[in-house]
């Protein structure tokens, strides 16, 4: 499989049959065989994980469908547009989708196709801010633990997971927890806009350390 990261909590998978689409709102998507079918998922609606661009793709590609949160674009309708709801498990065709809760808005995927299985969290995260209360920011670690004990029983090919620099030295514990409840071959950062060289820097965190060769920071890998 080959795995992009367009930008920030972008992505693009492509498998014998299939592309995986999540969170595309800006930069521009890799050449792919557009007859193929392709799964465009959008966690929630703010606007550095949606853009209406996406829907563009109808009038390029063959087989395009789309996995959207609830509250994401509901005046779309059709048979290749679901909207999920945390907590249920979804067939399209011949992906399984598995929405779960995000600690912030709308959901984090866990999907299953041809063989493979996939996590995106979305903005489900470990938002542990400095000048934020103490119970706020163990609310929001317990729900990220809760959430991910949703997920645990598979092992999972490719992760993407937040690595946002605001966080300052907190921004590492979303991966850390992951690691420490997940089984995962391999895991992308994500949710880091611009400042690439920045995550860059709290992926040398010695909390990472004995995961530091499953995770994957280059822009395009193939695993």
């Amino acid at each position: 499989m080959k795995i992009t990261h367009i930008y920030h909590s972008g992505f693009v998978i492509e498998l014998h049959d299939s592309v995986l689409i999540f969170d595309w709102y800006s930069g521009d998507l890799p050449a792919f065989d557009p007859a193929k079918n392709v799964y465009v998922f959008v966690t929630h609606g703010h606007a550095d994980h949606y853009s209406t661009r996406i829907w563009s793709l109808q009038n390029k590609l063959d087989h395009v469908s789309y996995i959207l949160d609830c509250c994401t674009a509901p005046e779309r309708k059709g048979d290749t547009i679901l909207h999920v709801q945390p907590g249920r498990h979804y067939q399209m065709q011949n992906i399984q989708v598995f929405a779960i809760r995000s600690n912030d808005e709308g959901v984090a995927y866990a999907v299953s196709a041809e063989g493979f299985n996939f996590f995106h969290a979305g903005d489900l995260n470990v938002w542990h801010w400095n000048d934020a209360s103490e119970r706020d920011n163990a609310y929001s670690l317990k729900i990220y633990r809760r959430q991910l004990e949703k997920i645990s029983g598979l092992y999972y090919d490719v992760a993407m997971i937040p690595l946002d620099p605001r966080l300052g030295e907190n921004a590492p514990r979303a991966i850390e927890e992951f690691f420490r409840n997940v089984h995962c071959r391999g895991l992308f950062p994500m949710h880091y806009w611009n400042r690439r060289e920045e995550a860059a820097t709290y992926l040398e965190d010695d909390r990472l350390t004995p995961y530091r060769k499953q995770i994957h920071f280059e822009r395009q890998a193939e695993i």
